[in-house]
């Protein structure tokens, strides 16, 4: 594993709790939030910080609605952190 990547999951209490909560089911920010009891504006920026380093990926459709899930690295990393 890339140790940058692994000092960057292991600064934010939370990164590694995100990706293992999209691990089995998409979810909204407003879900996350609510199941890790964060705050909105921080999960955005939580969200968007694992968007970077593509651990996540997003999905929308026409409305306004985006659903995050893990990506295939995201993955990975929650495999060889186990």
């Amino acid at each position: 594993m890339d140790a940058d990547l692994l000092v960057f999951l292991k600064d934010g209490i939370y990164r590694i709790k995100i990706l293992k909560a999209l691990e089995n089911k998409s979810m909204l920010s407003s879900e996350l939030a609510l199941e890790l009891n964060v705050n909105r504006s921080s999960m955005s920026r939580m969200l968007k910080l694992l968007k970077e380093k593509d651990l996540i990926v997003s999905n929308s459709n026409k409305t306004r609605t985006v659903l995050y899930s893990i990506s295939k690295k995201g993955k990975k990393i929650i495999g060889e952190l186990k």
